[in-house]
């Protein structure tokens, strides 16, 4: 089977056309222009469709190659280069020299032809060979922005599509793929570009490593979750290029890129060709070759420099085919695929171009095909398998260090506070209305134009750092200006029109609504103005229903609702969940799905970060619009935004701690631990007033964080008897499990190692023999589930208990109201929701004595106690609840009468106002003896 190989190279240079002239920073563009893309055309027009390769092309690079005012000035560089050529022929009296200058004079001359061919636009070089399918052109995000750092989804999506706009404006058509700006790949990225018409991406080698599941082949290309095609780069032949210690551009007869003749005149000579303040520059004109490791540099020997670009092509095509290793690989094309910036190939290594015309020539001796992702993906697509990629980069350590450290974080929160107005303007102003749309227009350039990742990537390499933050700081200071103009149109055109021709870019760009309907109402719903009698309270959690991972999502949900039944506006801003909407009244309570920019990182921690982010934006526009009393947070997952919430908003903070990571672990014995363990900290000691939900909770925080009593109050957690309604005497269910007058143990949770599941099936063990009758249905999913269900089955119980795993509401209150005994084995439960539930469906309830659980039950009273961790004690209450029916129905008339008094969510409500009201004095504690 033929070899796939497969060259991809991405032409970008930020936006650095300015209107005034003489910027040093437009050299950039000359330079890439001479040394770059002219010679790549050179090698399009000799290659074939058999070896066409892939160049992407930044709207940036466009734009600027589209520009009239960026030809004129081309021209006269291009010109004024020729002149200094002519004066060094006569100047020089080196022969070596001589011979340079006149391989450079012949050199332009030829660059200087093939602008003019094109009628100074390059673009139609490129499309033209496009169309004769000797290249293949795709592009990249509108201004190169390091996507995973855009705040919302509809940033991301304007950057997406502006990109695509600005490459059919130019090409006459929307490509199938797109170049992510550092190859950076987060979770979800994937379904926008999808929605937007993108086919493929590539991404960096390691993120195909970190692939769930792995993959076989880490250089086949692989489905996203939601279709994109991802092509990694195959590092081991990608070094052998960019690699500063190994790569090919190092070999000594290739030009030496840091020997300028701009430097090695005298001040006096060269004067008329630098910049016009006399700052010495680059020319373009580099006579020596690299020689070695030494000061001292030989002059350039143009054919040397061939015999070794000639070498170095043939290693290339060889080390292509020794990384073939037969063809298909478990029923895939094996392929090769290489990425580069285009920008090495000329300008940092010079004779690059010719070293893939010869790369291009030599293929075919060694049977390798070549072959662009758009052919691939047509041909093989059926053979592509489907994985989750995480966060990922081709930058330093593969993550995003480059474009977010000391050295410029401090753009970040003006980037996205620009993000955040100019989503709140579009859905605000009437954007049909000519003026507010020109306006809104030139306020999206410049939030497009700042957000480009090379501000942040210069900064980093602190090379011209203070170009890029001034770039930064003059988009920031002119979109708050026209966001000035916007509310007040009286500051007039004169303004905008200046700000418009301070950079030619995207000038045809038609705004796109960068706001969504849940925008919209946010801004403009009147409702939000009223102020009732009671607390307008804005509720953060990560879990709200329908999102239901453990107890914390029906707590927040009964308590939300019961406060509004006491006349509260309750305001939830809590995860966003596939399918449900992003704003919705839910029984009275007002709740916000929101999304963060990683939802699907497979590092929770990080996930949570980036939730935290959009929590923390929603709740600034709400606030902007509600006169709100108070937060009100659960748990440390919502930590960063309810701090920063409470200091921004300048509002009391109340916290719900319904577990710690210290008493999920016994302790803290690593670093992610302790990493959430400080985040619960800083929440308590932010925190007004805390409450928790039983007098082990209390213990706990005051035995592990130091937090005063008096800072706490045990509110208990609730329950509503409709939520479990009775069941009609239709028990088939029994038939699948057993004989319907056998004895039924029901018990649901997370299955993890905490709750205790493992105990459950010692005794059902130590209970086989005596009373064969006992079943166990263990309900719920979790990562323990088939150790479990395999455990059962080593000790041959298969007929005795049933892991369930996922069971509908209906289901679970079945098994709720129809089992003769409900059991919570647990070894950690700090609030025990559960045991309330099982009271409320009245079946008799054991429990672990540890935790919310020990406090609900009274051992012999409302329900039975056994020893955390203790497969005999769970047997023993198993037997005595067995042989005597009547100390059931005790239990559960008792269990009954404290549900409908302490644990009434009524009750609890109001007890819960006192605390958010400041009320609270001294510790309060409802329910709890």
């Amino acid at each position: 089977m033929t070899p796939y190989f497969s060259l991809v190279l991405h032409a970008h240079l930020p936006y650095v056309l300015h209107e005034e002239p003489d910027r040093l920073e437009e050299r950039w563009m000359y330079e890439a222009v001479t040394e770059t893309y002219i010679p790549l055309i050179w090698g399009f027009e000799k290659s074939t469709s058999d070896t066409r390769y892939t160049l992407s092309i930044s709207p940036p690079v466009l734009e600027m190659l589209a520009n009239e005012l960026f030809q004129e000035r081309y021209l006269q560089y291009l010109d004024r280069t020729l002149e200094l050529l002519e004066k060094e022929q006569v100047f020089t009296e080196v022969e070596e020299e001589l011979d340079v200058i006149q391989f450079y004079y012949n050199r332009f001359k030829k660059i200087k032809q093939t602008f003019m061919e094109w009628n100074c636009n390059l673009i139609s070089a490129f499309r033209y060979y496009v169309q004769e399918e000797k290249a293949e052109c795709i592009t990249s995000t509108a201004t190169h922005a390091f996507l995973p750092y855009i705040q919302t989804e509809q940033g991301v999506r304007a950057q997406i599509v502006y990109g695509l706009q600005c490459f059919e404006h130019h090409f006459g058509f929307k490509p199938d793929g797109i170049w992510l700006p550092e190859c950076a790949f987060t979770p979800g990225l994937d379904k926008i570009l999808y929605e937007e018409g993108v086919r493929y991406t590539f991404v960096d080698e390691e993120t195909v490593r970190t692939l769930e599941p792995k993959p076989d082949n880490i250089h086949a290309p692989v489905y996203s979750p939601h279709g994109i095609v991802l092509f990694p780069r195959r590092m081991d032949l990608s070094k052998k290029v960019w690699d500063s210690n190994v790569g090919y551009p190092g070999d000594y007869d290739y030009r030496e890129f840091y020997r300028d003749v701009g430097y090695d005149r005298n001040h006096e000579y060269i004067l008329p060709y630098i910049h016009p303040d006399g700052i010495r520059i680059d020319t373009g004109l580099k006579y020596h070759r690299i020689t070695g490791k030494t000061d001292a540099k030989d002059y350039y020997r143009r054919n040397w420099a061939l015999g070794k670009v000639e070498q170095h092509a043939k290693d290339f095509v060889r080390s292509i085919r020794d990384s073939f290793t037969g063809g298909r690989e478990d029923g895939r094309q094996v392929l090769s695929l290489t990425s580069f910036d285009a920008e090495l190939f000329g300008h940092w290594w010079f004779e690059g171009p010719e070293w893939i015309e010869r790369l291009q020539a030599y293929s075919s001796q060694e049977n390798i095909e070549w072959i662009t992702p758009a052919e691939f993906v047509k041909r093989h697509h059926e053979e592509l398998s489907t994985h989750h990629a995480c966060f990922s980069t081709w930058g330093r350590n593969n993550y995003g260090e480059v474009w977010l450290n000391e050295s410029n974080e401090w753009i970040y929160r003006h980037l996205h506070a620009m993000e955040t107005e100019l989503i709140k303007q579009f859905a605000e102003v009437d954007s049909s209305d000519a003026f507010n749309e020109k306006v809104l227009t030139q306020m999206t350039r410049e939030w497009l134009l700042a957000t480009s990742s090379d501000w942040a990537f210069i900064m980093d390499h602190e090379t011209t750092s203070e170009y890029a933050a001034s770039r930064t700081k003059e988009h920031i200071q002119a979109f708050y200006e026209l966001n000035d103009i916007l509310k007040d149109s009286s500051m007039g055109d004169d303004q905008i029109k200046y700000i418009e021709e301070r950079f030619g870019f995207m000038n045809w760009l038609e705004p796109m609504n960068l706001s969504s309907e849940h925008d919209a109402y946010v801004i403009s719903n009147p409702t939000y103005q009223e102020k009732r009698d009671g607390l307008n309270i804005l509720m953060l959690s990560w879990e709200f229903p329908p999102m239901v991972v453990g107890g914390l999502s029906r707590h927040v949900f009964d308590l939300s609702k019961a406060l509004v039944e006491q006349g509260h506006q309750v305001f939830v801003v809590t995860c966003a969940v596939d399918g449900y909407p992003e704003y919705e009244i839910n029984q009275g309570v007002h709740v916000y799905r929101v999304k963060g920019s990683q939802p699907n990182h497979d590092d929770f921690y990080h996930w949570a970060g980036s939730l935290n982010l959009a929590m923390a934006n929603l709740g600034r526009q709400l606030g902007s619009q509600i006169s709100f009393d108070c937060i009100h947070a659960h748990d440390w997952i919502v930590s960063v935004a309810a701090k920063g919430l409470k200091h921004q908003l300048n509002l009391p903070l109340y916290v719900t701690i319904h577990a710690t990571e210290h008493g999920r672990n016994n302790g803290i014995h690593d670093d992610m631990q302790a990493a959430i363990h400080h985040k619960e900290w800083e929440l308590m000691y932010e925190a007004e007033h805390i409450i928790v939900c039983s007098a082990y909770m209390k213990q706990e925080l005051e035995e592990v964080f130091e937090v005063p009593a008096d800072k706490i109050s045990i509110l208990p957690n609730g329950v509503d008897p409709l939520l479990i309604p009775e069941i009609g005497g239709n028990e088939d269910w029994k038939h699948k499990y057993g004989h319907p007058d056998d004895f039924y143990i029901f018990s649901l949770g997370r299955v993890v190692p905490e709750k205790g599941f493992q105990y459950l099936i010692e005794a059902a063990s130590m209970l086989r023999n005596d009373y064969p009758d006992i079943r166990f249905i263990i309900a719920g999913k979790g990562p323990l589930l088939e150790d479990y269900r395999k455990k059962v089955r080593e000790y041959q119980l298969e007929d005795k208990v049933y892991f369930v795993g996922f069971v509908t509401d209906e289901e679970r209150n079945q098994f709720l109201r129809q089992s003769d005994a409900l059991i919570f084995p647990s070894s950690y439960e700090p609030f025990g929701i559960v045991a309330i539930e099982g009271m409320a469906a009245q079946t008799p309830i054991i429990v672990s004595d540890t935790g919310g659980l020990g406090d609900i039950v009274q051992h012999g009273k409302n329900g039975l106690k056994v020893f955390p961790g203790n497969a005999e004690s769970i047997r023993d209450q198993i037997v005595a609840l067995y042989n005597d029916p009547e100390l059931g129905e005790r239990l559960v008339q008792a269990a009954s009468e404290d549900v409908n008094t302490k644990y009434n969510w009524t009750e609890i409500a109001v007890k819960t106002t006192e605390v958010l009201s400041g009320a609270v004095k001294k510790p309060k504690t409802v329910g709890v003896k």
